[in-house]
């Protein structure tokens, strides 16, 4: 009979340790899913960091007339000789709507887009592109006094900010990674 007892307590103890090293590898597959997802969306956030720095520095290259075209929290378009070519080119940025991720379970998701002249390219996928213009003496100039192109051509420092999530969430996180930068075009001035 106590070798009976010995038997179940023994059983029992194996089973309270399996599910021990079952649990323990199931958190093991969550961290590294985490931290997979999380390089995943700071390598994306990068991505569009480099394509803004690239772009933005040329802000107004070579151009004569209204060097920035368009100001608002969320889109800009500027003039510049963007590939050094002699003509004028135009470039934009600007977000599409949550509808144009509706596949992603990211209800934040958006696209930002890059229009270089008549071509639109996807530049990441974000859920916040923002942008606040200072003039000379870094005054923030408001949205509603750039619609005018006098007060356009004030400014002088753009500051970014790019805020992506994961399409899916890791434990109901969507781990979200901002980068902020602020630019001085040298053609601004």
């Amino acid at each position: 009979m106590s070798d009976l007892i010995e038997l179940l307590g023994s059983i029992v103890i194996a089973a309270y340790i399996i599910l021990i090293i079952l649990a323990l590898n199931l958190r093991i597959n969550d961290s590294a899913t985490q931290y997979y997802q999380d390089t995943f969306n700071q390598r994306s956030v990068i991505g569009a960091a480099n394509i803004l720095d690239y772009d933005f520095h040329k802000i107004g290259y070579k151009a004569s007339s209204a060097k920035i075209v368009q100001a608002d929290s969320s889109s800009i378009k500027y003039a510049s000789d963007y590939d050094n070519t002699g003509t004028m080119d135009t470039i934009s940025y600007y977000l599409s709507s949550t509808s144009a991720m509706s596949s992603t379970k990211n209800p934040k998701d958006k696209l930002l887009y890059r229009k270089v002249n008549q071509t639109v390219n996807t530049a990441s996928v974000v859920t916040r592109f923002y942008m606040q213009y200072y003039d000379s003496l870094l005054n923030k100039l408001s949205y509603s006094s750039l619609t005018n192109p006098t007060n356009r051509a004030n400014i002088r420092t753009i500051r970014v900010l790019v805020k992506s999530e994961l399409a899916d969430s890791v434990s109901t996180n969507y781990s979200p990674v901002e980068w902020r930068k602020e630019y001085r075009p040298r053609n601004l001035k």
